[in-house]
């Protein structure tokens, strides 16, 4: 086992041991030492959202004249590197979330990174507080960049949600002539057709995205600026503005625009509109629930199940039960959602937990939305997979639908519904064909009872 090596780096606390091949210094190897809670450290896209914002910084401080070209042009080059190659850089930001409740550390991490590449590569030291860090604070920073990495990733649902939305279009049509059972508290209940069926679940899917993106326009305001409470201390004026046209050029591929916010202190002092993402995000995944569960309902059997569709098989289903399958993306992607709950759950408490000036649960929130963002990306993708290639059990549709006493409901208009009532019963308790015990009962012909309940009109 190859021995780690050590130098010595000094902050204002002391010397510190750091690991000679380490990029970052002294108070990040101290929050290496102080913070042992998880395994959890902040995820890569905020990695790479804090270093454009760093590189937006750069050539602002150079245009408000409080940084030189020189050191601006390599911090932003050295920062874009670093946004555009985060695989290679990534183990370089092994903070734990659970650190200092303004995300000091990992802001701390990224300007001492900065401050060793930019050092070697101009040969003179670059301060990582008063060069990297000029005009900001980790309580502009971090919010900030939670707020960046939010809206980039809302695009990103945006185009799965979309993506999923056209191939529940596709399958709409599709299935747009078979006629079958529907079901409330999950009994029988009049048919529609299973094209409707899809649309239902298509027109809550495009309703996800309203919220989605109403949210990521209040996102796009963004508190840096402010510094330490709002206040923009040891900023220039222009500088929030400054940086965010900054942003718009490292983002121009993405049709996103940040805006200075008028009032910083808004999104430091509290992270409300987080929640409010947070709750968009619920939303998205509420309706993949739904859609996991029909699909579930709709699969079991295939014996003794209802059985109207068969999922793509894609694994053995069971280590003891030879040829069962399981229906494994719908169940994974109900485990995804359940965590994006808890996520949203958390993101709650994180959010009405504020004091004062400052939310100090800012890498939390920053750890849990990003990981609801994922999860529900992907979640999409994948149902979307699966309602592209199931396939429909039209005879066990069929078969449903001529059992179903329940489309006895059409003949409340001429019979009333009492006497429709009782021949429901009839036809439960016999187990006999609801047109058999209609025509018995009443005084209808056979041929009016076939055309009174020909499934095509009932939907």
């Amino acid at each position: 086992m190859k021995k780690t090596t050590y130098r010595i780096e000094q902050d204002s606390l002391g010397k510190v041991k750091v690991p000679k091949n380490a990029l970052y210094g002294a108070q990040t190897q101290r929050a290496i030492d102080n913070f042992k809670i998880s395994a959890d450290v902040f995820p890569p896209e905020f990695i790479e959202c804090l270093s454009a914002l760093k590189a937006a910084c750069a050539i602002s401080n150079n245009k408000l004249k409080l940084l030189s070209t020189r050191k601006a042009k390599a911090i932003y080059s050295s920062a874009m590197n670093i946004n555009m190659n985060i695989g290679k850089y990534f183990d370089q930001f092994p903070i734990d979330i659970y650190q200092t409740g303004s995300g000091t550390s990992t802001n701390m991490n990224m300007n001492e990174v900065l401050s060793n590449i930019v050092s070697k590569k101009l040969k003179v030291s670059i301060h990582p507080n008063d060069d990297i860090n000029k005009s900001q604070s980790s309580n502009d920073v971090i919010p900030s960049t939670i707020n960046i990495s939010s809206v980039l990733l809302a695009f990103e649902l945006n185009d799965a949600l979309d993506y999923l939305t056209m191939r529940l279009i596709e399958k709409e049509f599709e299935l747009k002539d078979i006629i079958k059972s529907g079901r409330t508290h999950l009994m029988d209940a009049v048919p529609l057709s299973f094209g409707y069926e899809i649309e239902s679940w298509r027109e809550q899917v495009a309703h996800c995205n309203d919220p989605l993106l109403r949210s990521a326009e209040e996102l796009q305001y963004l508190p840096i600026g402010g510094t330490a409470i709002g206040t923009g201390l040891n900023a220039p004026k222009s500088f929030g503005k400054t940086v965010c046209l900054e942003l718009n050029k490292i983002y121009s591929k993405t049709g996103v625009k940040f805006s200075s916010n008028p009032n910083k202190s808004e999104m430091i002092s509290s992270q409300n509109h987080i929640l409010t993402m947070s709750g968009a995000l619920q939303r998205a995944s509420s309706c993949l629930t739904k859609i996991s569960n029909d699909l579930r309902w709709m699969n079991s059997g295939p014996v003794s199940g209802l059985s109207e569709i068969t999922l793509k098989p894609l694994q053995p289903g069971s280590s003891i039960m030879p040829g069962k399958i399981n229906p494994v993306i719908p169940e994974a992607v109900l485990m995804a959602m359940t965590q994006v709950t808890g996520n949203h759950n958390a993101i709650n408490l994180a959010c009405i937990s504020g004091n004062f000036q400052l939310n100090t649960m800012l890498p939390l929130l920053a750890f849990n939305i990003i990981n609801s963002f994922n999860l529900l990306i992907n979640s999409t993708y994948s149902i979307a997979e699966t309602i592209d290639t199931f396939n429909v059990n039209i005879e066990k549709i069929d078969a449903n639908l001529e059992r179903n006493p329940i489309i006895a409901t059409k003949l409340n208009e001429v019979i009333g519904y009492d006497l429709a009532s009782k021949i429901v019963k009839k036809a439960y308790a016999t187990n006999r064909s609801i047109i058999d015990i209609t025509e018995e009962m009443t005084d209808l012909s056979k041929k009016q009872i076939l055309k009174l309940l020909n499934p095509k009109k009932l939907i």
